[in-house]
């Protein structure tokens, strides 16, 4: 069988949320090839790095198409380029991880993915950019529907996604298949890791938040969450953020006198110096109004590193015990729950324990996986 990837997302550097199965997939078969030949359609020169990520492997090719860089081109890549590609290669399957996909290929099973349709149902305020316009999003939708029509399957990262898929975007049950995401290789197993002490200063005590600065991540309760804590936490600990910082941001801090308790990071780390950022931490937090998954939740488990978590969207679907789970619009059972997973230690025991129960589903190997059962059939 002959696997096609669009492997334009896969770009050298970080690895883009929506490539993270693709990316899992990939990284599994450089170990342990799975029985199929495999094609990353890229648009970029021929000879050029694949995509840095340690992909190479006897079943594995790549292929530059052309560019794809302006409007046009993609369009032409995608439209034309690539169905040629497909059929003179002979695919049985041609996945993206992002919306769009070619048109019909006799013989080529279409699949993509949706990790949320979020933008559908919540305001238009919990966004930024593009995706807080009503009239833009009325084009994706109508798009996103047209283009799913010609999809074998869509594949999206919990059954919390599916259900939203199913009702919002109209996509039948049948055509969903639910791929949690995987985690990354241990950091002892990659050579040439970033050494921990260049990453953090090991005495410092901190809460930590991972993700996006977007308004429907919430972290403005994070933040006034910290500030409901007792003085003496406060005194030891820091809010630390792996985001950008907004002028709101910055103007929340101020009014409650948080100082420089609150710092951000918005640099990119590599995957050793993430997988430090999280073992240092004391707890997680991610009280989003929305997730299609939530990455950060299983890097804690794999880090053992109490969460605490919106009890809305996925976050549930991960997360198993209610002292873990807050309403992300309440700051007062925030900052209690959260000085709880702080200071009672037979609570942090238990929650350590049942992540270590829960952990073993998103094991890279368990994800890719169930990455190739969900592709290939």
């Amino acid at each position: 069988m002959t696997i096609a990837f669009d492997a334009r997302f896969l770009s050298p550097g970080a690895v883009h949320p929506h490539s993270r199965l693709v990316h899992i997939f990939l990284r599994q078969n450089a170990l342990t090839p799975y029985p199929a030949r495999i094609i990353l359609y890229t648009d970029r020169k021929a000879g050029s790095s694949d995509a840095g990520h340690d992909f190479h492997a006897p079943n594995l090719t790549v292929q530059a198409l052309g560019p794809s860089g302006k409007r046009l081109q993609r369009l032409l890549w995608l439209f034309f380029r690539l169905p040629k590609a497909l059929k003179r290669d002979g695919a049985a399957v041609f996945y993206s991880s992002f919306y769009f996909l070619p048109p019909r290929c006799r013989g080529v099973r279409l699949l993509n993915t949706i990790h949320d349709c979020c933008v559908f149902y919540i305001p238009p305020k919990l966004n930024r950019g593009l995706l807080s316009s009503p009239a833009y999003l009325w084009i994706l939708k109508r798009a996103m529907r047209w283009t799913n029509r010609r999809a074998h399957a869509t594949i999206t990262v919990s059954n919390f996604s599916k259900a939203m898929l199913h009702r919002h975007l109209g996509i039948p049950l049948r055509k969903i298949r639910v791929c949690y995401h995987g985690l990354e290789i241990a950091a002892s197993d990659r050579p040439g890791a970033l050494a921990p002490s260049a990453v953090l200063d090991h005495n410092e005590l901190y809460f930590l938040f991972v993700g996006s600065n977007l308004p429907k991540k919430n972290i403005r309760q994070c933040i006034a969450g910290f500030a409901r804590l007792p003085a003496e936490i406060r005194g030891r600990y820091k809010l630390r953020l792996k985001t950008g910082c907004y002028p709101e941001d910055r103007a929340q801090i101020d009014q409650l006198g948080l100082g420089n308790q609150v710092e951000f990071i918005d640099r990119h780390l590599d995957e050793e110096a993430m997988a430090d950022l999280f073992r240092g931490a004391t707890l997680l937090l991610l009280l989003s109004y929305d997730e299609g998954f939530g990455l950060p939740i299983i890097e804690s488990f794999a880090a053992d590193v109490p969460v605490l978590v919106s009890n809305r969207a996925a976050c549930g679907e991960l997360v198993s015990l209610s002292e873990c789970k807050a309403d992300p619009d309440d700051t007062g059972e925030i900052a209690a729950k959260w000085l709880s997973l702080v200071v009672d230690h037979n609570l942090r025991r238990r929650c350590v324990a049942e992540q270590r129960r829960l952990l073993p589903q998103f094991f890279r190997r368990t994800a890719a996986d169930a990455f190739y059962t969900a592709i290939t059939t």
